[in-house]
């Protein structure tokens, strides 16, 4: 890893886009020099990239068999997110698996998870989804998204140890949390995990 993508170099960072010791429905939060610098950083990325955009179309190319969703939530979130679909679903199914890419906008990070949905009319319809390791059966998926990340964009996956650290003196913008509950993976991506 990337000795300025230490744990502790990535709690620093997020400390500096997220105002310390502030509910989100406080009006100092936006008001806040940490809240100011996210916004800006947001805006700044909420048209997209070319680089993004250059993403999901080599996405669309290399997973040609899968539905791809340029999920970007930029407007909230620093973060970028796509999702592809197992090979052969089609829109409408009552299932499916998807491999989803989480990027950040504050740091040239990344993290990776699988998201299980079951709309049948079984007893056993569940929803979930899972950080690694994940089920055989989208490890392939999974390595090739990595490989597509590591090459277009040059950021570095984080592990679950890191993406799971408390930042508990935070408070994600558009979460529906209060002081205590962050983590490290809803400052740098998103809370909005699905």
């Amino acid at each position: 890893m990337n000795p300025e993508l230490t744990a502790d170099a990535l709690v620093q960072l997020v400390h500096r886009y997220y105002p310390a010791g502030i509910d989100n429905e406080d009006p100092r939060y936006k008001e806040s020099e940490e809240g100011q610098r996210l916004q800006a950083l947001i805006e700044a990325h909420v048209g997209g990239t070319p680089a993004w955009t250059n993403f999901i179309q080599r996405l669309r190319r290399e997973f040609a068999d899968c539905s791809i969703w340029d999920a970007r939530i930029p407007w909230h979130d620093p973060c970028y997110s796509a999702r592809v679909s197992n090979s052969g679903f089609v829109t409408g199914d009552p299932i499916y698996d998807e491999v989803v890419c989480l990027l950040s906008t504050l740091a040239p990070v990344y993290a990776i998870y699988t998201s299980h949905t079951d709309r049948t009319d079984s007893p056993e319809n569940k929803c979930w989804l899972r950080f690694p390791p994940l089920p055989p059966e989208v490890q392939s998926h999974e390595a090739k998204l990595a490989g597509l990340i590591e090459s277009t964009f040059g950021f570095t996956r984080l592990p679950n140890d890191i993406l799971f650290i408390p930042v508990p003196d935070l408070v994600p913008r558009s979460a529906n949390y209060g002081l205590g509950e962050a983590l490290l993976v809803d400052c740098l991506f998103t809370r909005h995990r699905w």
